[in-house]
This record gives structure tokens, C-alpha cells and sequence, in this order.
């Protein structure tokens, strides 16, 4: 598993996990983070960097709505 998998991972579990709000509060932090480490590495590998920052994209777009399912199933 490479690191760019497990910022990913983190991104998502922070989608998930509405309820811990400083850890939620970080996901701008990893949001930076992983996009300069992924420019940076679109020099060696530009078809693998563009795929990471889309996914990241994907989840950063996605990140309200499930946040709005999870707290509208428990509330």
C-alpha cells in the first residue's frame, strides 16, 4: 500500500465519521497535503497522479451528502 492510498483512505474515513469534528476539521489539511505530493509526483508518473487527484476530487464532492445520510440515519 502506498502513502497515496492511505491519504486517500483518510479523506474517506473522514467523509464517514461526521462526528469527530477536529478530525473532520483536518481534512483541508490532507486535502493540501495530498494534492502538492501529487503534483510533485506527476513528474515520474503523470497517469497515476492524475487518477489519485480525481478520486480525491470525487470523495472531496461526495463528502457532504454522506455526511448528511449518516447524521439523518441516527438523528
Amino acid at each position: 500500500m502506498t502513502y497515496e492510498w492511505l491519504i486517500l483512505g483518510a479523506v474517506l474515513i473522514v467523509a464517514l465519521l461526521p462526528m469527530i469534528k477536529w478530525v473532520r476539521r483536518l481534512l483541508w489539511a490532507f486535502t493540501i497535503a495530498f494534492v502538492g505530493m501529487m503534483l510533485i509526483h506527476m513528474q515520474h508518473n503523470p497517469g497515476e497522479a492524475t487518477l489519485a487527484l480525481g478520486a480525491m476530487g470525487g470523495g472531496l464532492m461526495f463528502a457532504r451528502p454522506i455526511r448528511r445520510m449518516v447524521l439523518g440515519g441516527m438523528l
